[in-house]
């Protein structure tokens, strides 16, 4: 079974996997996003960071805790992890998002994604409401979705020309699949997607570079 954590641009936003729906005929739905032309993936070769994450699963609450550095200053990390509305061009298991809402430092970000493994998809769905400390930190709060609870923090650490991003995540999700599965599969896919965005950080820079 593929596990999803679907992050948000905040990372990283997280979400975890929503309802399981059985594909008919193991085809693709009519869901699924079409693979954007100029993609991080197709233009940046990856770069190598060690993403450190770590999960606890009880079997009832999910723990996930990452950390990593990219070789940019913390506004232009920021720019990337808070830029909601155009996640799905570099979060693979995301199809839509959109910022319905904002005041202040304060936004409501509705998500939907998806994931398929075989003839089973994963559909996910979630209204967030993000709170931001501008180049800090990013706290998330689920206000309606397909899990129980969603609470994930983001920290941003200058290090010299470098940021450390920290991730912390507590987790209940609505579908029995998640509760039963192994930690190793959620850390898989965490990985992945924190390698997605880092992918757009650094095609960011380099555009930047290349522009200037």
């Amino acid at each position: 079974m593929k596990i999803i954590l679907a992050t948000s641009a905040a990372l990283l936003p997280i979400l975890f996997l929503g309802k399981p729906v059985l594909a008919e005929g193991g085809k693709p739905s009519g869901n699924e996003k079409a693979p954007t032309v100029n993609s991080a993936a197709q233009i940046v070769e990856h770069y190598n960071t060690d993403i450190q994450v770590k999960v606890k699963n009880d079997g009832e609450q999910i723990t996930v805790d990452a950390t990593f550095t990219v070789p940019v200053l913390p506004q232009q990390a920021w720019a990337v992890l808070t830029d909601f509305d155009n996640i799905p061009n570099f979060i693979s298991s995301i199809q839509s998002s959109k910022v319905i809402d904002r005041s202040g430092n304060s936004v409501h970000v509705a998500q939907n994604g998806i994931e398929k493994y075989g003839f089973l998809t994963i559909s996910l769905e979630s209204v967030r409401k993000v709170n931001l400390s501008p180049f800090k930190k990013i706290q998330e709060y689920m206000i309606s979705g397909s899990m129980r609870k969603m609470e994930e923090t983001t920290q941003l650490l200058p290090e010299g020309n470098h940021t450390r991003i920290i991730y912390h995540a507590d987790i209940v999700p609505g579908a029995w699949i998640i509760r039963l599965a192994g930690s190793a599969f959620i850390e898989s896919e965490a990985r992945k997607q924190f390698q997605e965005i880092v992918n757009e950080i650094i095609r960011r820079k380099r555009l930047i570079i290349t522009s200037g």
